[in-house]
């Protein structure tokens, strides 16, 4: 049984020590998981909402404790996992009352007397989830899963596993019959086994591009239905005629969220030539005033360090920034880097950090080229004072899952999130979400002669 220590990146410090759950405790885990599963589907909508309203409030009784443990292992700011802990909390509010519509049979016309289309739990679905918002991830998918009647084996990123067993704690304080969630912290060889389980009947995978293209090759070669939320390098576009202040605001909140270390944060960030001064002294503002958490772990501190050697020889100029502090703490402060001409390398890099890419192009069309020129498609948008020019944009051009148009992305319940490309597949929250572990089974109903 492997061992490993989470560590508080703010000072390097050892915080605790934890063993990797064995394949036998896994597999006894899966056994288990689906005796509930056959008690909680039989739960009514109105009796499972109940359950998600008990778990919005023992998330939210327990969110001092949540936010100062997403603190010490990964560094986010304590307001920060305060307001992620609320968000939490309002997404099992919003499918409690809302997934019994969303799930509701559907009449449709057929070959038949009658038919109809109903939505069935899968059963035990495997989600793998990361450490940048250790809550979030979780009950983002959680939520709305486990309201269509299915329930959870969770694995957690090891640099979080104070979080996740807080979570899994929750969780088995909730019901007294049956356990929805079961935290499983397991290493990558025994994450292949689940996965290739016969009782797991779906896996979620939030992470980077290559552990997804692992995950969906096992899914895959064991007909698992799979959703995958990968990496990101989302483009912002900034036309001569946007609100510059607005567009800097809002670019420089996107790129330090949670200190850079998001999927969906801005990265790139394309400015018409005619308003690049004013862009780049705005931002530079903007960024330089926003509090910042130090990075998840030393070895990422490490990887900006390199990434922006590599950005500098590709043609970058540090604009600001640029060097991290020395130290045991993995801390990397706020940076700009310029790129005066395009260089079609660093669109398939994604910065996982507070560094903003600043490209230059001379319109809106070969700002809408260097945009979609990367392999990633998360999400994106545009800023300009024409509303309309704008949507039709993003919404006929830019290719990625979620684009906005003066302002940034921000997951929501209400709608859905998802990528294209080496971003991945499927969606989660809204009624899409919902909708990705449920079997639509069609009714059809004959006539009696």
């Amino acid at each position: 049984m492997a061992s490993f220590s989470t560590v508080n990146p703010a000072t390097g410090e050892q915080l605790s020590k934890f063993d990797h759950v064995t394949w036998d405790q896994a597999e006894l885990m899966i056994l288990d998981a689906k005796k509930d599963f056959e008690k909680w589907r039989k739960y009514s909508f109105a009796e499972r909402s109940k359950v998600l309203h008990n778990l919005a409030a023992s998330l939210r009784k327990h969110g001092d404790d949540l936010a100062l443990q997403m603190h010490m292992e990964m560094g986010k700011l304590i307001p920060e996992g305060k307001a992620e802990v609320e968000k939490c909390a309002v997404t099992c509010e919003y499918y409690a009352k809302e997934a019994a519509g969303m799930l509701a049979n559907q009449k449709s016309a057929s070959p038949y007397k009658d038919a109809e289309v109903s939505f069935s739990p899968l059963g035990v679905i495997f989600s793998v989830m990361p450490w940048n918002f250790p809550l979030w991830q979780v009950i983002r998918f959680a939520a709305p899963s486990l309201m269509a009647g299915n329930v959870i084996i969770l694995k957690h990123a090891d640099l979080t596993a104070g979080v996740a067993e807080k979570i899994g704690k929750i969780f088995k304080d909730l019901t007294s019959d049956l356990t929805l969630l079961r935290n499983c912290q397991v290493d990558h060889a025994v994450a292949e086994k689940i996965i290739a389980h016969p009782m797991v009947r779906g896996i979620t995978f939030t992470g980077s591009t290559e552990g997804g293209r692992a995950v969906a090759t096992t899914a895959a070669k064991n007909l698992k239905k799979i959703v995958l939320e990968l990496g990101g390098s989302d483009a912002y576009i900034v036309l001569e005629d946007a609100d510059i202040y607005k567009a800097a605001k809002a670019c420089a909140k996107t790129r330090l969220q949670n200190c850079g270390q998001s999927c969906v944060a801005g990265k790139r960030f394309i400015v018409v030539e005619k308003v690049l001064k004013e862009f780049l002294s705005a931002m530079e503002h903007e960024m330089k005033i926003l509090p910042l958490a130090p990075l998840a772990s030393k070895r990422f501190q490490d990887t900006i360090i390199t990434q922006v050697e590599k950005l500098k020889n590709w043609g970058g100029k540090v604009v600001f920034g640029g060097t991290a502090p020395q130290g045991p703490a993995a801390f990397y402060p706020a940076s700009m880097v310029l790129f005066e001409q395009n260089n079609s390398e660093v669109h398939h890099e994604e910065v996982f950090g507070p560094v903003a890419l600043v490209f230059v192009a001379k319109d809106a069309n070969e700002a809408m080229a260097i945009a979609n020129s990367s392999p990633y498609g998360l999400g994106g948008g545009i800023f300009t004072r024409d509303l309309q020019k704008g949507k039709e944009l993003i919404e006929k051009e830019m290719e990625a899952g979620f684009v906005v148009v003066n302002d940034f992305v921000k997951s929501d319940p209400r709608i859905p999130f998802g990528g294209v490309k080496d971003s991945g597949y499927g969606r989660e929250l809204g009624h899409f979400g919902i909708m990705e572990f449920v079997n639509i089974k069609t009714v059809g109903v004959g006539a009696v002669e």
